[in-house]
């Protein structure tokens, strides 16, 4: 009995001790911040939660609005997982007679480097003759405040109803022999002594210097009627556009939306994350519009946010984005709630192991951040949980907005920070 008595003394005061010593780390955290405000010039906001006791533990400037750039995927990542639970619709079909008549329906996945090829095989496999519909997204090609002199950056692919090859032209010049992919537009590049830029801005011309060996990838100008030879070459027979019409459509089903939410968020893909909220828009609301998808998820799946955003595309590469860390926080205790934690953890980026995180966040070579980043010029956030060595979750968000010095110094501190967290709690 009174072997018993010492160990529950033991218990007690190791529970004391932890509770003594992270509140010790919160009122240092906290310091820590509070100090900043007085020695440094641009905006910094951290919240820290504890979703075992429903408790925030460090709040600055939680309220503040910040340019999340791709912070804004855990928004499109949390309405596509409410708005799909099963494969993803790659194409629209109606078979009348001898005529397989197809729309796009917004899928990224084709011709993407994803390992299906359903599609692609399913149009084959037809015998009949192929007609694709002349339709449109419901909204522009570009999303708002997207800056224009990224037309040729492959981050800023367009936004296209049927997408092919995610809408970017790959060209490998080696020892003078080009080869583009897709191969039909190996015509369409120009050779130049000295490289301004590496698309036209209004057409498909390409251009690249004689003497440099290089693979880059660069947006195409898409349109249906492109769509269309394109198609015709990947599968090997022929296309016919045909004016956008009403039928009776049936749909194909492709790969799952898990895959493409992964790709989404480990590598920050932006061409996946617009696309996604064009077919949010169309499942919620009838339109391939991000504008739509986004205001049916913020009316039902996000009514209770701390603060209204102003959210305006599906990747976070627009500057007219607003979110507060509280909102950031919001949303990763709704999808902790929601996903079971070892599936969630899979859908991140691992400090030390993958996608935006692999050379950063790691004690002696171990993962213990499970984060998604968000870069813009002068602009570093990072949202996500925190696995603590005494193996507690706690939940972050911590956001730099305007800083004019190097990207690396604000991740070496926000390392630091994640570290003392991860010692202490």
């Amino acid at each position: 009995m009174m072997i018993l008595k010492y160990n529950i003394q033991k218990v007690l005061l190791a529970i004391v001790l932890i509770l003594f010593l992270s509140g010790c780390t919160t009122q240092k955290l906290r310091s820590t911040f509070k100090k900043s405000d007085r020695t440094e010039s641009y905006f910094k906001g951290f919240v820290l939660y504890d979703p075992s006791v429903d408790k925030t533990l460090v709040n600055h400037h939680g309220a503040k609005y910040f340019t999340p750039a791709s912070n804004t995927k855990l928004f499109t990542f949390y309405s596509t997982y409410r708005s799909f639970q099963d494969s993803v619709k790659s194409l629209a079909y109606y078979q009348a007679q001898d005529s397989l008549i197809i729309r796009g329906t917004a899928d990224p996945s084709f011709w993407y480097g994803f390992e299906t090829e359903k599609t692609k095989n399913f149009l084959e496999n037809s015998t009949d003759t192929i007609y694709l519909l002349d339709a449109q997204i419901d909204d522009p090609i570009y999303g708002p405040g997207w800056s224009w002199e990224d037309f040729e950056t492959d981050f800023m692919p367009e936004r296209s109803l049927f997408p092919v090859h995610s809408n970017l032209l790959t060209i490998t010049s080696h020892s003078g022999s080009i080869e583009t992919e897709p191969r039909y537009f190996l015509d369409f590049i120009t050779v130049v002594d000295s490289l301004k830029f590496a698309r036209d801005f209004y057409s498909n011309t390409f251009f690249i210097e004689p003497s440099v060996n290089s693979v880059i990838k660069v947006p195409f100008r898409t349109s249906n009627l492109l769509v269309a030879e394109l198609l015709r070459e990947r599968i090997g027979k022929e296309v016919v556009l045909i004016p956008d019409k009403k039928y009776p459509f049936s749909f194909f089903y492709g790969m799952s939306y898990e895959e493409l939410l992964k790709q989404m968020m480990v590598v920050s893909d932006n061409f996946i994350a617009e696309q996604l909220m064009l077919q949010v828009g169309e499942e919620t609301t009838g339109m391939y519009s991000v504008k739509k998808g986004i205001e049916f998820a913020l009316a039902n799946y996000l009514t209770d946010i701390p603060h209204p955003p102003r959210w305006v595309d599906g990747s976070g590469l627009s500057r007219y984005n607003l979110f507060t860390p509280e909102d950031m926080v919001y949303v990763l205790k709704k999808m902790y709630r929601e996903i079971p934690l070892d599936k969630l953890f899979g859908y991140f980026p691992v400090g030390g192991q993958s996608g935006t995180l692999k050379n950063w966040y790691t004690i002696d070579g171990e993962p213990f951040v499970y984060a998604k980043s968000g870069t813009l010029s002068n602009n570093y956030n990072l949202s996500g949980y925190v696995r603590t060595q005494s193996g507690k979750v706690l939940i972050f968000s911590y956001m730099n907005n305007h800083y004019a010095t190097k990207t690396s110094a604000i991740k070496k501190e926000i390392e630091a920070i994640l570290k003392k967290i991860y010692y202490d709690f």
